[in-house]
């Protein structure tokens, strides 16, 4: 392997799957700032600490990203209800409540995504010598002209189907009864046209708890159950379930306006049901898995099984592998880039060099390896895979972003009008 800093800093890096505008709106953050970071993200980086801060404009530069994906996510109810410390943030944090959970979920994503526009706009405003332009992308065309003046683009997505729930829909699937199913079609089909238009890139279909559309695997790590009534909350999650009648038509919208459809979080069950969509309208390109490993590696029925990698690598899919503890590692390990390096060597042996892909997954409530904490430290990643000697110059590019510009530019279809 030759100059690991100037393959990193000399190609395009795309991080798949972010949440810094979930952080910034929690805790009133400045996505610009460079001085010291906030008392309570400095005081400890690991595992799930919430008030964690692993991605800022400046740490983007840093760390050498040229796009991401900016993930809008809406803590569902099931979070508020289940977990002791969402309920305690949001008594610490009272604002929080009105930006977070007073708003319907599509309400609230809309704010959120207003968030990372307005985070945006503020640094542009107040640029120093030396600082790395930010730019929204809200299309290919946009993204390829920020490529070419040299900007970091910031694209947005969503996580979780709720995000289309409003008033129809409601927050809980009890709040729904009341509304006609029709109603609930119709609502969650013209909010994803909504979304689209906004310039969202991609859905992820699920999160932790399901939704009109879908249903999760079961979301908690093992350590993460003693802050749960396990039995209870176990028999809550039906890996059998997958798509629902209304989700099936979501999946087949997203194909007709050209959305990414991301599979992460799905069930087995729902993951299949998509792939039998995709093929019946002989698509490709048009799936990914954001931020995900590999069941070969650690047998978890969140991660791809062996035929989903080949059958999504087949059709011109990618995957991004997610920087988390809990979902690369077979054992208990915080040997993070190692598993990283065993999850991309298996995709690589399964699905072929154009199939893996980076989705970090940072400023989620996520546990990062240990050597890799926030996105400025993104660059150990790929000094690391290259002293391994699995990987030639040309992959390590694919890996890097390769394999996510060519997704991006094959199966995102919205264009911009000057309306």
């Amino acid at each position: 392997m030759k100059d690991w800093n100037k393959l990193h800093f000399e190609n395009p890096v795309v991080d798949l799957h972010t949440h810094p505008a979930l952080k910034s709106l929690l805790f009133h953050r400045n996505l610009g700032r460079k001085k010291k970071r906030w008392l309570l993200a400095a005081l400890y980086k690991g595992d799930f600490w919430p008030f964690s801060e692993r991605i800022t404009f400046p740490m983007l530069q840093k760390g050498g990203v040229d796009v991401m994906l900016s993930t809008a996510y809406i803590l569902e109810q099931g979070w508020i209800d289940d977990i002791k410390l969402i309920k305690f943030l949001f008594w610490m944090f009272s604002g929080i409540r009105k930006k977070v959970v007073d708003p319907t979920y599509f309400d609230g994503t809309n704010g959120m995504l207003d968030e990372m526009e307005s985070q945006v706009e503020n640094y542009r405003k107040n640029l120093a010598e030396g600082d790395r332009n930010v730019s929204m992308a809200y299309s290919v065309s946009q993204l390829n002209e920020n490529m070419d003046r040299g900007d970091i683009s910031i694209i947005h997505s969503i996580e979780g189907a709720h995000s289309l729930q409003h008033t129809e829909a409601g927050r809980t699937f009890e709040e729904a009864i009341m509304s006609h199913p029709e109603a609930i079609e119709v609502e969650l089909l013209n909010n994803l046209d909504h979304f689209f238009n906004r310039g969202v890139a991609y859905l992820t279909l699920a999160h932790f708890y399901p939704n009109q559309v879908v249903s999760p695997v079961f979301p908690y790590p093992d350590y993460g159950l003693s802050h749960l009534d396990w039995q209870e909350a176990l028999g809550r999650w039906d890996m059998n379930e997958g798509l629902t009648g209304v989700g099936e038509k979501v999946v087949e919208k997203m194909l007709d306006l050209g959305m990414l459809i991301d599979i992460a979080h799905c069930t087995p069950t729902a993951r299949k049901q998509v792939f039998d969509i995709v093929d019946h309208h002989n698509k490709t390109s048009c799936l990914v898995s954001t931020h995900t490993g590999a069941f070969g590696v650690n047998p978890d029925m969140y991660n791809l099984e062996d035929w989903e990698i080949k059958w999504m690598a087949d059709r011109g899919c990618v995957a991004g592998v997610i920087f988390m503890n809990y979902w690369i590692s077979p054992v208990d390990s915080k040997m993070g880039l190692k598993c990283l390096d065993q999850t991309i060597s298996h995709m690589i042996k399964v699905g072929g060099e154009d199939f893996p892909a980076i989705g970090t997954d940072f400023d989620g409530f996520t546990d990062p390896p240990e050597e890799i904490t926030n996105i400025s430290e993104l660059p150990r990643f790929t000094k690391y895979m290259c002293a391994t000697n699995h990987y030639s110059d040309s992959v390590m590019k694919k890996i890097l972003g390769g394999n996510s510009m060519r997704l991006l530019r094959e199966g995102w279809k919205h264009e911009v009008t000057n309306e």
